[in-house]
């Protein structure tokens, strides 16, 4: 009896750890909207252009991001 009970304590786990580890690899969206496309990570937001000023400002170019004088990020399509 203890042992039929060890193996179900230890099959047990081992399901836990694959679905842990199933629900932890899967890779959600973070940008769903097609008008916003651009995932920036530093900013945590998602933006219609590639860069960000990390301040909720998207811009076209890097050179008009660095215009804002704030510290620019590129944001990225996600796959």
């Amino acid at each position: 009896m203890l042992m039929k009970r060890k193996k179900l304590f230890i099959g047990l786990g081992i399901l836990l750890v694959l679905a842990l580890t199933a629900i932890g690899c899967s890779k959600s969206k973070h940008c769903t909207n097609p008008d916003k496309p651009y995932w920036c990570s530093n900013a945590k937001s998602c933006c219609g252009y590639q860069y960000n000023d990390n301040h909720g400002t998207c811009w076209k170019t890097m050179e008009g991001c660095r215009s804002s004088g704030y510290a620019c990020s590129t944001c990225h399509l996600e796959d």
